[in-house]
């Protein structure tokens, strides 16, 4: 509750927009899983994920480009990011990727759950590369352990009747997408911790969301393209059915993330993965609800222990990282000032510090 209550303490200032970009956020999330799983079922026996990656990427990199123009704000990134800023676009657009051909082969409300273990992913990276965050404390473990148990049920939750020929395959590639995202993330700390150490100002959140988009968009073409092409009833707009559903993931999937920028810029990084791991649960719920799928006891633990896990990781992890900023200020303070701490230790402060010229007082030696 301690940990809870701090990662909320900023949201006073204007709430009543936080909260309405909030559900907002929920929505378009919620449509756009929904609707990428309805046009693709429709569209089956052709696969037309990654078709449909790009048809979402190209909607989003020119709706970006029309915001920043329409602002008057062209993002920029320093040079000496570009490398980095073009790992981080091909992570993402490989998670966005895997995602679409996972739900080929698997619910929607099962692939959102399975996306709830990437902090999985990113606490393996992090250890495995021994970057920022590498360390975990009992309590990111404890968390760490509850989603490995829920991604477990959510599996074992899924009745046999319901599963597809790909089911392994559909959470394989789900999972695929929890690794990418989470390259994507320890690439994206990497490139904060460049710019600091060349001066640069730090990453520009609207800089990185338009040339992710627009990186990810050229790389999705170019592979759709190698693979065949887009199917005609895709884009010929012959199907009414097939242009809406296709418009909607499009639009929803622009506004989810545009969204989720947004609401990361007024809250802080932890505030944003509870409200991240909140958005799972509604997410999974609407699509529960369109699609019908089965709910059982096996499969609300599951849900539960997924978005507790994850929401439980990201304040633990921010209570570590506050814990040791204090250690390390204190050492700084014990450094700078040791008159202070002389003060504030009365037995430090009576007791006398041998001379440079005066013998340590020894012990008296009992007699024999």
């Amino acid at each position: 509750v301690q940990y809870g209550s701090q990662a909320f303490r900023g949201m006073n200032a204007s709430t009543p927009v936080l909260l309405v970009l909030v559900a907002l956020w929920y929505g378009s999330s919620a449509a756009c899983t929904t609707t990428s799983k309805q046009l693709l079922a429709l569209l089956s026996p052709q696969h037309c994920a990654l078709q449909l990656t790009s048809v979402q990427f190209g909607v989003a990199m020119l709706a970006a480009a029309v915001v920043s123009f329409c602002s008057g704000k062209m993002p920029l990134l320093p040079y000496c990011v570009w490398p980095l800023a073009g790992a981080i676009a091909l992570s993402y657009t490989a998670g966005f990727v895997l995602l679409n051909l996972s739900l080929l082969y698997i619910h929607a409300s099962l692939a959102e759950t399975v996306r709830g273990l990437e902090p999985l992913c990113s606490a393996a990276i992090a250890c495995a590369l021994g970057v920022r965050g590498g360390r975990l404390s009992a309590r990111a473990l404890l968390a760490l352990v509850a989603l490995v148990v829920g991604g477990t049920l959510s599996a074992l939750s899924q009745p046999a009747s319901e599963r597809s020929e790909g089911f392994y395959l559909g959470l394989l590639l789900a999972n695929g997408a929890n690794l990418a995202f989470a390259f994507r993330g320890t690439l994206t700390t990497a490139a904060q911790d460049l710019l600091a150490a060349e001066n640069e100002r730090p990453l520009d959140a609207n800089a990185i969301f338009l040339y992710q988009h627009a990186m990810g968009f050229a790389a999705t073409v170019l592979l759709s393209v190698g693979a065949g092409g887009y199917p005609s009833r895709l884009v010929s707009g012959e199907s009414r059915e097939v242009v809406m559903l296709l418009a909607s993931s499009a639009s929803a999937f622009f506004a989810y993330n545009r969204l989720s920028l947004a609401v990361l810029l007024r809250l802080n990084a932890v505030s944003h993965s509870v409200c991240n791991a909140l958005r799972r649960a509604v997410t999974v719920a609407a699509a529960t609800l369109i699609f019908g799928n089965a709910v059982t006891l096996l499969s609300l633990t599951a849900i539960g222990l997924v978005v507790g896990g994850s929401g439980g990781y990201a304040l633990a992890v921010a209570a570590d990282k506050a814990a040791a900023a204090r250690g390390k200020e204190a050492r700084a303070r014990i450094s700078a000032y040791p008159s202070e701490t002389e003060e504030d230790d009365p037995a430090r402060a009576r007791t006398p510090s041998p001379s440079k010229d005066e013998a340590p007082l020894l012990p008296a030696k009992e007699p024999a």
